[in-house]
């Protein structure tokens, strides 16, 4: 007898937690096989902006497709496309022929079909819980980055030395394998299909997008909650794009300290995840949302501080922690609000919108940390005399005054927010659907 339930929704975590860890780990080891080739921040962020991209361009016509498409299928498609992109990495690599330019078009592909992965996931979650267990689902999808954010780090810091990064990308090939046959273990209720979303034809397709972008524009407390933290993507991507980069400037290449930084990380966002999954969201999700974020925005800022190594870390600790919390709230919320027909095109938007501004920081962090911020912190330059007591001098300064100012501006945008009714009463002023199963 297949698992129902909460129960099937944990057979299918499963699966995409491991392929989660295998990909963190492929992903680690390419940026400092990167760093080691160039020594930049440039093609670290570019990397970064190539993943986020596709999720913005395609992210609202994949959210149409999914809410026609079993969602069961889109998920086994993505995880078999993701571990082909895998094998093409270990094959180009053992070749000798392996580029940065290939990781840019990689990267992107695999950009492309998370933009259908993610919302399908979290749409197919929906559709197999009660809406009471919204808020554990939601701390377990928040759950799953975060903890695979403690185990890639710590088992790629011993694998890597063992196995160097073709082992890497075959064990990263083989995780994608048992996420798809978790997969295949389940079954996935599909919602009752509206009336647009069961015609085929293209131009449906296209209205269909539309009816994504017209439901927010409906639902305007929604829209303007989303915009809100669209507009704090912009600033808090600085940190996301360069954490890596600023700490292997200031550290002198050592990998050892990206991965203990990145152990930390992996540790907050677990507990805050962990947080949501044992005792759910509050009733007013909202005030947990703004306030996480905002509170995270502040030890973001503080990471570009040149507190040593270890304070760093534990700065990171707490600021992925709050954020991990806030964001299984705001999966909870969402998941409660927008009906399960409409949860792709829906979900797929939100996502778009919201990568769309922090898409530019990602094209820009890069290039502005390595011919501006950085050559202005060289001790006797301008940004060295008004900046030098905050985040030092040197290598790596200069990124973490960007990061600094970035996330200060984001921490302000979001205490705004808090002022605004249309925002902070959304979990009032937009009913909750009623799920029929």
């Amino acid at each position: 007898m297949r698992p129902r339930g909460m129960s099937s929704f944990l057979v299918i975590w499963s699966g995409q937690f491991l392929s989660q860890v295998g990909t963190l780990m492929t992903s680690l080891a390419l940026i400092f096989w990167a760093y080691d080739l160039t020594g930049r921040a440039t093609e670290l962020a570019l990397m970064a902006f190539f993943v986020l991209g596709p999720r913005v361009l395609f992210g609202p016509l994949a959210g149409a497709m999914i809410d026609r498409w079993k969602r069961k299928t889109v998920l086994l498609v993505c995880d078999t496309v993701a571990g082909l992109i895998s094998g093409l990495v270990l094959i180009l690599l053992i070749s000798g022929n392996l580029q940065i330019w290939h990781l840019y078009v990689l990267t992107f592909l695999t950009g492309l079909f998370s933009a259908f992965q993610e919302p399908a996931f979290l749409a197919s979650a929906t559709m197999m819980v009660l809406p009471r267990q919204y808020g554990r689902t939601g701390g377990l999808t928040s759950l799953l980055t975060h903890a695979s954010a403690i185990l890639a780090p710590a088992i790629a810091g011993v694998l890597l030395p063992l196995i160097g990064l073709r082992g890497i990308l075959l064990v990263d090939i083989g995780t994608f394998g048992f996420a798809a046959f978790t997969l295949m273990l389940v079954r996935i209720p599909e919602p009752k299909p509206s009336d647009t979303s069961s015609s085929r034809s293209v131009r449906q397709l296209f209205s269909d997008v539309g009816e994504g972008f017209r439901y927010l524009v409906e639902q305007r407390s929604l829209l303007l909650v989303l915009l809100l933290f669209a507009s704090t993507n912009f600033f808090g991507s600085a940190y996301s794009t360069l954490y890596r980069a600023m700490v292997l400037a200031r550290t002198g290449g050592s990998e050892a300290a990206v991965v203990t930084v990145q152990l930390l990380i992996g540790i907050g966002g677990t507990v805050g995840a962990m947080f949501v999954s044992f005792f759910g969201s509050p009733k007013r999700k909202v005030y947990a949302i703004l306030i996480g974020y905002a509170v995270g925005a502040f030890f973001r800022a503080l990471f570009g501080v040149d507190f040593g190594l270890p304070t760093i870390a534990a700065i990171g600790l707490i600021t992925t922690a709050c954020m991990a919390y806030a964001g299984a709230c705001s999966n909870a919320l969402w998941q409660a609000k927008v009906p399960p027909p409409m949860q792709g095109r829906v979900l797929a938007t939100r996502l778009a919108l919201a990568g769309a501004i922090s898409l530019v920081t990602r094209l820009i962090a890069g290039p502005l940390a390595d011919h501006v911020f950085e050559p202005a912190m060289v001790p006797g330059r301008s940004l060295a005399d008004a900046f030098g007591w905050l985040a030092g001098t040197g290598p790596g300064a200069g990124m973490g005054v960007y990061i600094t100012l970035s996330c200060t501006a984001g921490m302000l945008v979001l205490l705004w927010g808090l002022t605004r009714r249309s925002i902070r009463e959304i979990d009032t002023l937009v009913p909750d659907h009623v799920t029929i199963f």
